[in-house]
């Protein structure tokens, strides 16, 4: 490429740009009013908020209680003591008094129809008194609401509206009430009792929050702030996507600047780059904007947020985003380079930010941590990472880890985008190359790729989301079930020949010789692996012993073996050495064909620590059929080596020993080569 080329082409789109009034909106005007504007009702909606609940006069109503005097009495007092309380703190949630205003509650009559009453805010809490009951049966009884004598105690029935926020209110105000009075005449009751020391000294409780007001709320901001800056980042790249292919071609523009000296990569190059400076030209705007607000304290803070971010934090947040950017102008780039028209790019854009924005708002979750799968989960990996800057934690390896993902899918999807834009249906999207016109078996390896995208995000949120939490055999069964029916689809869909798709042939002799000497040899170089991946994340005593459960503890060692063993075996195999290998071998060179294969395989394992020994193994059986030309000595090293690793499935024997023997590896990697020298076939081509 021409650089001067590219830098004319750049200029000259941005400068049509600085005079379209949809951009500066969306990318220049609407980040640097964004933040103030939102930190500025968030602070008023919650003032507003606390001065209606302290102001509003509450209405509750007491049912007559069904029972003798002595109850009604009783119903009665607790009553009356629980308003007096409220009246006395103010709020009814504090042990000493408060200096706002006290919340009023006003008793009116009650209601024949309590539900309609709530419904209409006519009322906002009502109290029903509920008398002890006669003796219960003689099984196990919750003795908190019920005596030793056998008998359900007394109680206070609370109804009221959650969904309206003065009845919810009210309802939080008597049941502190309530529960305060309880208290102090439980000790009162105790004391006149005789109790050896005053019940208020018995235990007391102390909490000590040790996360500091900023940690606190960097943790909220964090959650939101990709999410945020995606949203940013699509509103204003859209608009520039939309306008640079769909609607030069449109307009009939494009075909001029074809004609020009610029060659397709050059436009396709500079069309990326004007997309990628607005993208990253808001992302700046926002964090510079929430640095600069929160720094000089301009606008009051939301009660109970205090947050400063350093200049430091706020540089490593922009750098953090820089791939962010490119993978989505990347890929707002290419759904208007297929789009025919103006409309139709609006369109499809509309799929592409929901997806990008669901993936965006995974911090939200609770539980998701950064040392997880989910460093492997493009954006998704970067709001976490800033969820955890903002609350000052710096892992710094899976910051790394976190950015390179990212910015590898990044860079995969900029060439994707440029390969694709830069072909012939540039022009119009209509026009088909041989392999759209023939589909079937030829257009397999252009799909095969994101089929199994599709199904490594489909396995992701399975396990993150609802497989945690099963039987380990269940999960298996899925999990396999799901390899298999993806395999069948993919092996219907474009009528694939079964036999040379999953390579079903006889394999050398030699083979099964090498597949007993190198299950045992990988094994070995994959606890090294191991040992070398926990020099940067080390790993925790809780996962070692959670692997060692749900790898079989406590099941009959012929379950162990059919569903840790013989079934991954079996459907991972027809999958990956199967499916997947045929739909890329004539995209790939043999090295990168064993290392793509291979490493995808230990994605799929969507356990961070279980990655790279998953992916090794997956190289040493990419490289058994490549050589062998034969799918069945793969299998029969999987099963093999998840037979062996059953053995050290235990916490102590999982544990490695602090000083490895290095000659180990070395002799388990003369093996593994031996075994593959013994796979080659040689009366025709290993693999075709």
């Amino acid at each position: 490429m021409n650089r001067r080329t590219v830098t004319a082409l750049v200029i000259n789109d941005l400068r049509q740009l600085a005079r379209n009034p949809r951009v500066l909106v969306f990318a220049v005007a609407l980040p640097l009013v964004l933040w103030p504007l939102m930190w500025f009702l968030t602070s008023l909606t919650t003032e507003r908020r606390q001065e209606r609940i302290e102001s509003r006069t509450y209405r509750y109503a007491v049912a007559d209680p069904d029972a003798g005097a002595a109850e009604a009495a009783d119903a009665r007092m607790w009553l009356e003591r629980a308003m007096a309380v409220i009246g006395d703190d103010g709020r009814a949630d504090n042990a000493e008094p408060t200096d706002g205003p006290a919340v009023r509650f006003e008793r009116v009559e009650a209601p024949d129809d309590v539900a309609a009453a709530l419904d209409e805010e006519r009322l906002h809490v009502h109290v029903a008194w509920e008398a002890g009951g006669e003796d219960l049966p003689g099984e196990e009884v919750d003795r908190e609401t019920v005596g030793n004598a056998g008998r359900s105690a007394p109680r206070i029935v609370l109804s009221y509206r959650a969904d309206l926020d003065a009845s919810d209110s009210a309802e939080g105000f008597l049941r502190r009430a309530l529960e305060r009075t309880r208290t102090e005449l439980r000790e009162q009751r105790l004391a006149a009792a005789g109790f050896a020391s005053a019940p208020a000294d018995l235990l007391p409780l102390q909490r000590i929050e040790t996360a500091s007001e900023e940690q606190t709320s960097g943790l909220l901001l964090g959650r939101l702030l990709t999410a945020i800056i995606v949203m940013m980042m699509l509103a204003g790249g859209s608009i520039v996507a939309t306008d640079a292919l769909a609607g030069e071609k449109e307009r009939g523009t494009l075909e001029t600047l074809l004609t020009t000296a610029a060659s397709r990569v050059e436009i396709v190059t500079a069309k990326n780059l004007s997309i990628l400076a607005v993208a990253f030209a808001t992302s700046v705007l926002n964090i510079v904007n929430i640095v600069v607000w929160m720094q000089l304290d301009l606008i009051a803070a939301p009660a109970g947020l205090k947050l400063a971010i350093p200049v430091g934090a706020g540089l490593l947040l922009l750098l953090l985003y820089v791939p962010a950017a490119v993978l989505l102008s990347s890929s707002l780039l290419l759904v208007s380079g297929r789009s025919k028209t103006y409309k139709e790019a609006q369109l499809l854009f509309a799929p592409v930010m929901l997806v990008a924005m669901a993936v965006a708002a995974i911090p939200v979750l609770p539980g998701v941590e950064l040392r997880s799968a989910i460093v492997l989960l493009p954006i998704a990996n970067l709001g976490v990472a800033a969820r955890e800057i903002l609350t000052g934690d710096y892992d710094w390896p899976l910051l790394a880890a976190a950015w390179a993902v990212t910015g590898g899918a990044a860079a995969l999807l900029a060439r994707a985008s440029l390969r694709t834009l830069s072909a012939e249906k540039l022009i119009t999207a209509s026009e088909l190359d041989a392999a759209d016109l023939a589909g079937g078996p030829a257009l397999f390896p252009r799909r095969v790729a994101r089929w199994f995208a599709v199904l490594w995000a489909l396995l992701l949120v399975w396990q993150l989301n609802i497989g945690g939490g099963i039987d380990s055999r269940l999960l298996i069964s899925i999990n396999m079930a799901l390899f298999g029916a993806a395999a069948w689809l993919m092996i219907s869909r474009y009528r694939l020949p079964v036999r040379e798709t999953l390579s079903l042939r006889v394999p050398p002799p030699g083979a099964w010789l090498g597949v007993l000497i190198g299950a045992p040899a990988g094994l070995v170089l994959a606890d090294g692996i191991v040992r070398l991946a926990s020099l940067a994340m080390p790993i925790p005593e809780a996962w070692i012993e959670a692997m060692a459960e749900n790898m079989g503890a406590g099941l009959p060692l012929w379950q162990m073996l059919i569903f840790f063993s013989l079934m991954p075996a079996l459907f991972e195999e027809i999958a990956f050495r199967g499916v997947l290998l045929h739909g890329l071998k004539n995209r790939l060179t043999t090295v990168q064909l064993v290392l793509v294969a291979g490493i995808a395989f230990g994605f799929f394992h969507v356990d961070l620590f279980r990655i790279p020994p998953t992916s090794l193994l997956g190289v040493f059986l990419v490289v058994t059929v490549v050589r062998s030309g034969s799918i069945f000595p793969a299998m029969a090293w999987h099963g093999l080596h998840n037979a062996l690793a059953l053995g050290s499935a235990r916490v102590e024997q999982i544990a490695l020993p602090e000083q490895p023997i290095w000659w180990h590896y070395v002799l388990a990697a003369l093996a593994i080569l031996l075994a593959f020298r013994l796979m080659k076939r040689r009366t025709r081509a290993a693999f075709s």
